[in-house]
């Protein structure tokens, strides 16, 4: 057989067997490029709540409390996160099925799904996701909605760090500790600084960071 035509049907070999292996270890992201298909959505996602943290906290303070703001007003920003997180989601998908499709050319939206959202990756999530919402259900009934933001970067901190070892990129626990941090730091000082600079500061500028760490070119990555 020739030496050219040898290796091609190995590389073909090896391809079914990644294939087959992402089939079977029940984790898609061990065998994509999970920092390049999450740099821009961090980086993007750490911009906009940044963005929507100071502008609501612009109509707060302008108006004195939330719900002194123009039902128009509040009626657009919402609108406006409700896109733009949409958005960002099909920019997330993008990133995936691009990365995915190096290993399976078939991948799409509805297999994307299938991959990342197996039964571990759920019954990971949803247990903090439920304590979560719990948390912050208590809150607002106890009128205690200044300590909402900072439990919630706690929480999702210690959600990062434990989906850390699936999704396979340590620039995670890098925000999984900045949040956690800032989250504590915001919990004792939840009295004196505003909600919106609180969320600004813990997820806003958490998620930047990361999203331009996942941007730097690690040496061990350029050889």
């Amino acid at each position: 057989m020739d030496p050219k035509d040898q290796e091609l049907s190995e590389v073909i070999a090896d391809l079914k067997l990644i294939k087959e292996a992402v089939t079977k270890s029940d984790n898609f992201f061990r065998f994509i490029d999970t920092r390049r298909a999450m740099r821009g959505v961090m980086l993007v996602a750490g911009l906009m709540i940044t963005f929507f943290a100071t502008l609501f906290y612009y109509f707060i303070t302008s108006y004195g409390f939330f719900l002194a703001i123009p039902l128009n007003i509040r009626a657009t920003l919402f609108v406006l996160v409700g896109i733009c997180w949409i958005s960002l989601g099909f920019i997330k998908a993008g990133g995936f099925i691009k990365s995915g499709r190096a290993i399976s050319a078939d991948m799409n939206l509805n297999r994307l799904f299938d991959e990342i959202y197996t039964s571990r990756m759920l019954s990971l999530m949803l247990p903090y996701l439920f304590v979560i919402a719990l948390i912050i259900v208590f809150l607002c009934t106890r009128g205690q909605l200044i300590f909402i933001v900072p439990v919630m970067a706690i929480l999702f901190g210690l959600l990062f760090i434990a989906m850390s070892p699936i999704i396979y990129f340590k620039e995670l626990y890098l925000l999984s500790i900045w949040l956690i941090a800032t989250g504590l730091l915001a919990f004792f000082t939840a009295d004196v600084y505003h909600p919106m600079v609180v969320l600004g500061f813990t997820f806003g500028v958490g998620f930047v960071l990361a999203g331009l760490l996942l941007y730097i070119e690690m040496p061990s990555q350029r050889s």
